[in-house]
C-alpha cells in the first residue's frame, strides 16, 4: 500500500514539472524591425554613437538597425539620393536568437555626397509582414 502511494506521489510530481515546464517555455517571437536609427558611428555591437539625421558631406552614413524575435531572416537596405535614383541595395541574412543590431553603411562617393535630401528603406524579409519595412530620411547639408 505505501509502496503504490510512493509511485502515485513521483507520478503526480513528474506529471506536475513537465506541466510547469511546458508553462515556462516562452514560443518564439516573429523577427521585427524595432527600430531604425541613422549615425555616423556604431559600436562593436552596432549600437549607434549619437542618432542623428543631417551629416557632413564627408560622412560615412550607418543605419543601425534593431531587431526583435528570433529567426533566421534576411535585411535589405536601399539607399536613394536626392533624386531618387539607386546608390546602394545591400543586403544581409540573419540569424537571430536574441534582439540584437544590425549595420548597413554607406561612403561618401569620391570623397563627398551631394548636399540634398536621401532615403534608405531598411526591409526585413522582403517587407511583405507588417512593420517589415521602415523609411528613413537624412539630409547632406554644409555643418558648423
Amino acid at each position: 500500500m505505501i509502496g503504490a502511494l510512493r509511485r502515485k506521489a513521483v507520478l503526480c510530481t513528474v506529471g506536475l514539472m513537465m506541466g510547469l515546464a511546458a508553462c515556462s517555455s516562452t514560443p518564439s517571437e516573429p523577427l521585427k524591425i524595432a527600430a531604425v536609427d541613422l549615425t555616423h558611428e556604431v559600436d562593436e555591437h552596432n549600437e549607434p554613437r549619437s542618432a542623428r539625421e543631417t551629416f557632413a558631406p564627408t560622412s560615412t552614413i550607418y543605419a543601425s538597425i534593431a531587431i526583435e524575435g528570433t529567426g533566421k531572416g534576411t535585411l535589405d537596405a536601399k539607399w536613394t539620393d536626392p533624386n531618387g535614383q539607386l546608390l546602394a541595395d545591400q543586403h544581409q541574412d540573419i540569424n537571430n536568437t536574441k534582439p540584437q543590431r544590425y549595420e548597413f553603411h554607406i561612403p561618401p562617393a569620391q570623397g563627398q555626397h551631394p548636399l540634398g535630401r536621401y532615403r534608405v528603406i531598411i526591409t526585413l524579409n522582403g517587407g511583405k509582414e507588417a512593420g517589415a519595412t521602415k523609411n528613413r530620411e537624412f539630409e547632406i547639408r554644409v555643418t558648423q
